[in-house]
């Protein structure tokens, strides 16, 4: 993506900003993911670079109120400011940050998707999800096109140009998988490792044969059937792929599985660690939030 410069009218203090949002549309993808579509003439601004790119969705409370903590000033604050000014609220009104990444971002009609997993049993994200309704309002952070490109909150950053690609992750990262595998040139081989709820979650569309997807029923542990899959993947194909030119390997989910699992590739397989990017996005006990 080419770099655009801002103008000196267009100067932002850093590369995201808040836009305020409203419920469209919510509906049942599969068993455990809602599709909730969110609108607003801010996100004309918003920055489409798609692929793994992170945003926050920061909820309303219960009673679709939205504490002040700083973020629509405009422009939008460093977050070392309204964090931390949100950190300084009573917990009681103190609403819920998740960091997601959009299924669909079109600004030409202002709207983007986000794809909630719904948890059993369900945590905040998954209550407001199950529960919004068209027209309900709460605010996204994400990046600002008025920026130019400047890449923050992108992990995926493969060689030029990709040899072959794997991909490993759950529900929390089905979304971002997705629309790397839709950005993959015809023929680019890549390897898909899921562990999900059930075959029924799988929302990844790979039309091409070269994308071979293995979906991996989850067990007792989480991350424990994606580990034990890419160790008997490595152990025919990994020695091959470590040592193939453009190989690239990407890997989100739980922390604690996503983190051996990147051990495993750099310490057995002796994939060279700049070739890998790897992303805790919850652990064992609750989400990740910040």
């Amino acid at each position: 993506m080419t770099t655009t410069a801002p103008s000196a009218g267009q100067q932002r203090p850093w590369e995201y900003s808040a836009f305020p949002v409203r419920v469209v549309r919510a509906r049942r993808l599969t068993p455990g993911f809602l599709r909730i579509t969110l609108a607003g003439p801010a996100l004309a601004d918003f920055a489409p670079w798609g692929l793994d790119q992170r945003i926050k969705l920061v909820l309303p409370m219960s009673d679709g109120s939205r504490p002040e903590f700083g973020l629509l000033d405009e422009p939008t604050p460093h977050p070392q400011q309204w964090y931390t000014r949100w950190k300084e609220l009573p917990e009681g009104r103190r609403n819920v940050l998740r960091t997601y990444t959009p299924a669909a971002i079109r600004v030409e009609a202002e709207e983007i998707d986000v794809d909630v997993y719904i948890h059993e049993p369900p945590g905040p994200a998954s209550h407001w999800a199950l529960s919004c309704a068209p027209g309900d309002e709460l605010v996204i952070t994400g990046p600002d096109a008025r920026c130019g490109y400047t890449g923050y909150g992108l992990h995926y950053k493969p060689p030029n140009p990709l040899g072959q690609v794997l991909l490993v992750g759950d529900e929390s990262s089905l979304p971002a998988i997705s629309n790397i595998v839709a950005t993959l040139t015809s023929g680019t081989l890549a390897h898909v490792f899921l562990e999900l709820a059930g075959p029924e979650d799988n929302t990844l569309v790979a039309a091409e044969s070269s994308v071979r997807v293995h979906v991996l029923e989850r067990g007792p542990h989480a991350g424990e059937h994606l580990e034990s899959a890419v160790r008997t993947w490595g152990a025919h194909h990994g020695g091959a792929f470590a040592h193939a030119p453009g190989s690239y390997a990407w890997i989100a989910g739980e922390a604690g599985a996503t983190t051996r699992i990147r051990r495993y590739l750099t310490t057995d397989l002796a994939l060279a660690t700049e070739r890998i990017a790897f992303l805790g996005y919850w652990k064992l006990g609750g989400p990740l939030v910040g």
